[in-house]
């Protein structure tokens, strides 16, 4: 039977390897059960260990109300991912892939070099986070499995053929059609399982972050606060530059239509409400197709590996137990 282990994000890299605090070793007389997921148990101190160095964030709320809301909201989105680590480390097993020293070592040349970092620099930025080099090493094998076991999965239905790069280009960057924004936002996710009245209610939230942002309050202050997108939150809810075709239709709609400075919202989409700002826009000037169009393909595949690995991970919960206890 296994346990996934308590994985809090440091820092994203090239490979997309994540750093995470190793557990403090205390007496737990009694564990509860946050998830069964197959024949493996996630433990709520697991939950807790991982929600810890996120939550000095939340303790930054003043209005106690929202700051539960928060905290509750955060532990079950670290509930959910490591729910989803567990079902890919079980198809790990299953595909009988493993990830070995050599490897390991590799991507950690990787990551030094992307970082301009020496053995010593990296071992300070680990010592500051409270983590061993053997710890960090344990966790990296973890992520680079998590990221196979994505590749093989997932990887092979991505297929983004030369007539969608070209049809990207024809409409976004030819003839200096290349319109780019940046925008933030606050997003309100709605639980599974919610009903009407439950979805009315994480609306009603979004509309009052609305009406202050309009109000003048600081919008990535607002986010930090209140936003459920963990990949976002701690940057304010900043979603950086993207032109057309990268985000949902609903949005790109929205956001394009916007001038720079307007908040607007709320708007659903699938799980959720999103409030956004729009922070810049800009055009560039158009680049030759050759010039290009490895990286329109590498946008392209980044967008369409996200939703595949989304679908993918909705038909491993459908074959696997999961039991949310917590």
């Amino acid at each position: 039977m296994r346990r996934t282990d308590p994985l809090p994000l440091v820092w994203a890299v090239a490979l997309a390897a994540t750093l995470f605090t190793p557990v403090a070793a205390r007496a737990r007389v009694v564990e509860r059960v946050a998830a069964v997921v197959g024949d493996a148990l996630v433990l709520a101190s697991e939950v807790e260990d991982r929600v810890g160095p996120l939550m000095a964030d939340v303790n930054r709320i003043t209005d106690p109300d929202k700051r539960s809301a928060r905290a509750t909201a955060l532990r079950r989105e670290v509930l959910e991912r490591l729910i989803d680590d567990e079902l890919i480390y079980q198809q790990a097993a299953e595909l009988k892939l493993s990830i070995n020293s050599d490897q390991v070592d590799a991507s950690i040349e990787e990551i030094k070099k992307q970082n301009n970092l020496t053995d010593e620099q990296l071992r300070e930025a680990l010592r500051g986070q409270g983590m061993t080099m053997a710890a960090y090493r344990t966790d990296l094998k973890r992520q680079l499995l998590r990221f196979r076991v994505l590749n093989i999965a997932v990887g092979s239905r991505v297929n983004i053929s030369d007539d969608e790069v070209r049809a990207y280009y024809e409409r976004h960057m030819k003839d200096g059609s290349n319109v780019q924004v940046r925008a933030s936002h606050v997003y309100f996710a709605i639980p599974d399982g919610a009903d009407a009245a439950a979805a009315a209610e994480k609306q009603a939230q979004a509309q009052k972050i609305l009406e202050r942002a309009q109000a003048g309050e600081d919008f990535a202050k607002l986010a930090r606060e209140t936003s459920d997108d963990a990949a976002t939150r701690a940057d304010g809810g900043d979603l950086g530059y993207f032109g057309k075709d990268m985000l949902p239709k609903a949005i790109e709609e929205l956001v394009f239509s916007m001038k720079v400075g307007d908040v607007r919202g709320p708007i659903r989409v699938d799980r959720g409400f999103h409030v956004i700002k729009l922070v810049d826009r800009k055009v560039k000037d158009p680049k030759p197709f050759d010039e290009v169009k490895d990286d329109i393909r590498n946008q392209l595949r980044g967008k369409d590996m996200e939703r595949q690995t989304k679908i993918y991970l909705g038909e491993l919960r459908k074959k696997t137990l999961v039991d949310i206890r917590y």
